[in-house]
């Protein structure tokens, strides 16, 4: 208990010492804290990723690096009162327990059925040994005669030359989940979601008061605490609500800085959004705005030199994340351009490049032509062309929703492929972000556009970028709730914001024409409309937890199996449930096996001395396998059966939400005997 919270104040420290200058007049309490933690992930998420790259993630070494961070801060750390709470900043942190109490069943992952649990798993064992990228003297031992299928001890483990084991993903996920399970082993790797899933809901809150006033921030991060994906998503170890963090609390200190260039708020702009691009191969949409802002500033000859700030972290991160994705994250690279549309789009490489240059060439003859002029036509005509962008949004959208789609009855039933139901990816996401807020969205991103400005520029292009590029190529598992996921970092939370931005403004609107009471009860009563919808649509998941006794039913059968030197759990090649389970959590050396080919490899096996005192386990209830000269003795036997939501694809007629039982029957048999 003490080294988890000396490891969590070492956390908070930077963050605490950097916040107070980061403070602006007007910020309430909310504000004030929320600064505090998003400037602590900025500066740790790096810190941790390097420490798991290195091998060096143990509780010394973190609280280490933590402290040092902390005395670098020191110089910059200013003495400032916390505001005095008010009833905006009550209600704002109020929401941010609430939703923290929402998501507080997190789902019990540690099973390596879907990409969950390939965070966690790789989380616990980095809490455990310290290293990332570790070496499995098992893979070397049989890698002369044993072929792995596609190269992966089991899904998502990677296998590097002959023995060195790499995840698939980016590192920033498993560095927040081990530093949680530092603080309190595999719950405490499981529990990091939800507060962060919490956070988000305060960063929304806190970015939407900085684009729209306070009233529709609380609104819109109500919308968003409450709906389904985000309720869905931060209860699962996974990177997409990390990544919303992220992405909600970079747009926040960046729209600051654009407002209002100060050096420390573009510098942790910089780290947040970077950070992003640590936890999610997407993350780099997160800034696109910044290099148009950038542009005009330069087309209008403003002063240049702030933009250092922002650029410097995110080219470091960037660079970064490349670097990774070239060397241990090689084998996800190949995944990315082989399964995820990465060779298409490098196939455009040359016309990215000429438009790149017609930009530049643009860019120089605008500046030459017009200069410091351009910020008048800005103003004057700025607010005609954000109406035009946004009423060419909200015409795309209602055609994707309307006229894209192909019939429901034209297409099969059970699609897997990843880009099954693509016509249908904005009917299908309006069923858990519901019609109301997604009609109110649209509403209030015409009404935010008759107002344009440099911060609604760095909002609207995360929200653009990350939904332009889903809708037409989602890309993605098909079956729903899953589904969901591409649109977790960005859109669902830029949906909400706007959608209060909307219902507020609609009372204004009424309280101008027929009187305060009028207005209030039009604001309230879409406030409701669309709060009262998001929560009939989440109301079937609230109290459900998915794989809920999974911890402890396997640690029931770990407690089984006896201590040897290999332990082979019978799978089909190329599968897994729980054999990863076994290794990662618990330390146990582990051999998924094929049944068939145990019998035709079992001579090899004998040469490399990993029969002798092995452990056999079948999952199925199924018998020891037949080996000449070899004595399987039964010594234990466990069954588990785990909830979880059954996946669907097709119609929103089909979303029953409906719980099916993963089931498994362990038969533990000792092998005995000499050939």
């Amino acid at each position: 208990m003490l080294q988890a919270l000396l490891l969590l104040a070492l956390l908070s420290l930077p963050g605490w010492l950097l916040g107070g200058r980061l403070g602006r007049k007007g910020d309430g309490l909310a504000e004030a804290l929320l600064l505090r933690a998003c400037a602590a992930l900025a500066v740790g998420l790096p810190v941790l990723v390097l420490l798991a790259l290195a091998g060096r993630f143990s509780p010394a070494f973190v609280g280490g690096a933590l402290g040092a961070c902390a005395l670098l801060a020191l110089p910059l750390a200013r003495r400032v009162a916390l505001p005095r709470p008010g009833r905006r900043d009550l209600a704002a942190l109020a929401l941010v327990a609430g939703a923290f109490l929402l998501y507080a069943l997190p789902a019990e992952y540690v099973i390596n059925s879907r990409d969950p649990g390939v965070y966690t798993l790789f989380a616990a064992r980095l809490a455990r040994t310290g290293e990332l990228l570790h070496h499995d003297p098992l893979v070397g031992a049989v890698s002369g005669f044993h072929e792995f299928l596609e190269g992966r001890k089991y899904p998502g483990f990677f296998i590097l030359g002959e023995e060195l084991i790499a995840p698939q993903f980016f590192p920033g996920p498993f560095a927040l989940l081990g530093f949680g399970a530092l603080l309190g082993g595999v719950w405490g790797a499981l529990y990091v979601v939800p507060v962060l899933g919490a956070l988000s809901v305060g960063a929304a809150y806190a970015l939407g008061r900085q684009l729209f006033g306070g009233l529709a921030g609380l609104l819109g991060a109500a919308l968003l605490a409450a709906s389904y994906p985000q309720v869905w998503w931060s209860r699962h170890p996974s990177s997409e609500v990390m990544s919303q963090l992220f992405v909600l609390g970079g747009l926040w200190l960046a729209v600051r800085f654009v407002r209002r260039p100060e050096p420390l708020a573009g510098l942790l702009a910089g780290l947040l959004l970077g950070g992003a691009m640590l936890v999610r191969v997407d993350g780099f949409l997160a800034a696109a705005a910044l290099p148009a802002l950038f542009a005009w500033d330069a087309a209008a000859r403003r002063p240049l030199r702030a933009w250092a700030y922002p650029a410097v972290p995110l080219a470091l991160c960037g660079a970064a994340a490349l670097l990774y994705l070239n060397t241990a994250g090689a084998r996800y690279l190949y995944i990315l351009y082989a399964e995820h549309g990465l060779r298409e789009a490098l196939r455009a490489w040359p016309l990215a490049l000429a438009g790149a240059g017609l930009l530049a060439g643009g860019l120089l003859w605008v500046r030459r032509r017009w200069g410091r002029g351009i910020e008048a036509w800005g103003a004057a005509r700025g607010g005609r062309v954000a109406v035009g962008l946004a009423l060419s949004v909200v015409a795309a959208s209602l055609w994707a929703y309307f006229v894209m789609p192909e019939p429901w009855e034209s297409l099969p039933e059970n699609l897997r492929g990843f880009d099954a139901y693509r016509t249908q990816v904005a009917v299908r996401m309006v069923w858990f972000t519901t019609p109301a807020v997604a009609a109110l969205a649209l509403a209030g991103l015409l009404l935010a556009a008759r107002r344009p400005e440099r911060g609604l520029a760095v909002f609207a292009g995360a929200l653009l970028a990350f939904g332009v590029l889903y809708v037409a190529s989602p890309n993605v598992a098909p079956d729903l709730p899953w589904a969901t996921r591409r649109f977790v970092p960005a859109v669902f939370p830029g949906l909400c914001l706007l959608a209060g931005y909307a219902a507020v403004e609609a009372g204004r609107l009424a309280a101008r024409r027929a009187g305060r009471r009028a207005g209030a009860a039009a604001g309230g009563l879409l406030a409701a409309l669309a709060l009262g919808w998001t929560a009939h649509a989440t109301a079937p998941i609230l109290t459900f937890q998915e794989l809920d006794g999974a911890v402890g039913a396997l640690a029931r059968v770990e407690r089984e199996i006896p201590r040897s030197r290999v332990v082979y759990m019978e799978m089909p090649p190329g599968h897994d449930w729980t054999a990863s389970t076994f290794e990662y959590l618990y330390g146990r050396p582990v051999l998924p096996y094929d049944r068939v080919r145990f019998i035709l490899e079992s001579d090899e096996l004998e040469e490399a001395g990993l029969l002798r005192g092995a452990v056999y386990v079948t999952t199925d209830g199924g018998p020891a396998p037949l080996v000449s000269g070899l004595r399987f003795r039964e010594v234990g036997r466990e069954r588990v059966s785990l909830p979880r939501l059954a996946p669907v694809e097709g119609h929103e007629s089909r979303m029953r939400n409906r719980v099916e039982f993963l089931r498994k029957d362990y038969r533990i048999f000792r092998i005995e005997g000499e050939r």
